[in-house]
Formats: structure tokens, C-alpha cells, sequence
């Protein structure tokens, strides 16, 4: 009898520790607050700043580099601007981990269209060279996701997905 009490009593504790760690429910998708020493880029030549870790193999083949069996993971902080006044595309600056050298500048442009759904909006990055495009598929206002050279999604892992998410000072 004592072992099926200290049983329910283990199991109870366990049940409870899990709601309290449990993650908190959202109605709306809230971008993060960004903990790092450089500011957000931000104003009304801005469109977002967003960042995000993911494989690294795939993204290393389409932009047609070989990359050591030790890359499994890439950072990005990506910052699109556009025209403050007709807010059309304009720029981009990404930052990571496959070009720690010098960041990746280049036009941009907003695209319709997946393979799944035609009326997508897509933002490809380098729109003059689409041999090395990367195209990315707006969720929302908070959320990007990184599509293949196809414009198919991307597959994650167990640690890592093709999203890249809003970040805010």
C-alpha cells in the first residue's frame, strides 16, 4: 500500500512539474526581444529584422559551397529595407555563420507563389542573380520561412527549422 501511495504521490509531482514548465500559451505570434549589444536596425526604411538557426548542408549546397562535415548548424540576422516612401523593396544585409567574413548585400524583391500555393508571398533575396536566390515565405508579420531553390519548404530536425523569426530591441 505504502509503494502505490509513494507511486501516485511520484507521478502527481512529476504531472505538476510538467504544467509548471509547461510552454505558455500565445493568441498572437509577439516577435522576441533581442539580447545582443548592437541595436535593431529599425525606422521607416525597415522592414524587419529577423534572425534564426538552422541546418547547415542544405543552404551550403545552394549557394554552391562545400562547407566542413563539422557545419551542422548556420546563424542568420537578416534586415530587409525598402523605399520609406513607396515601401517597395530596396536592399537587404544578412549576417551568419556561412559568410563571417563580409556580410551578403543584395536586392530584393516580393514574389507570389509556391509550389502549394500560387497567391504565396515570397520575398527572393538576390532577384537579379536567381541561379542563388534565396527565397523566403512570409508567414506572417513575425515569421519567415527559408523554401527550397524550388520554392518547397524546407524540413527541419529534431533542433533546427527553416524559420526565421522577428527580432525587436
Amino acid at each position: 500500500m505504502k509503494m502505490r501511495t509513494l507511486s501516485v504521490f511520484l507521478i502527481g509531482l512529476l504531472f505538476s512539474a510538467n504544467l509548471v514548465n509547461a510552454q505558455e500559451a500565445r493568441l498572437t505570434n509577439v516577435p522576441s526581444k533581442k539580447t545582443s549589444r548592437s541595436p535593431v536596425a529599425s525606422g521607416p526604411a525597415v522592414v524587419g529584422v529577423f534572425g534564426g538557426r538552422f541546418p547547415c548542408s542544405e543552404i551550403a549546397k545552394d549557394w554552391k559551397i562545400s562547407v566542413s562535415p563539422e557545419c551542422w548548424k548556420v546563424k542568420w540576422g537578416l534586415t530587409l529595407y525598402q523605399d520609406p516612401t513607396t515601401h517597395e523593396p530596396t536592399t537587404y544585409r544578412l549576417l551568419g555563420t556561412l559568410n563571417r567574413s563580409a556580410a551578403r548585400e543584395g536586392k530584393w524583391a516580393i514574389v507570389h507563389g509556391t509550389k502549394t500555393d500560387p497567391n504565396a508571398i515570397v520575398y527572393q533575396l538576390d532577384s537579379d542573380k536567381p541561379e542563388v536566390s534565396i527565397y523566403l515565405l512570409k508567414g506572417d508579420d513575425n515569421v519567415l520561412f527559408i523554401l527550397d531553390q524550388e520554392r518547397r519548404f524546407r524540413v527541419g530536425d529534431e533542433n533546427l527549422s527553416y524559420t526565421l523569426n522577428r527580432v525587436v530591441n
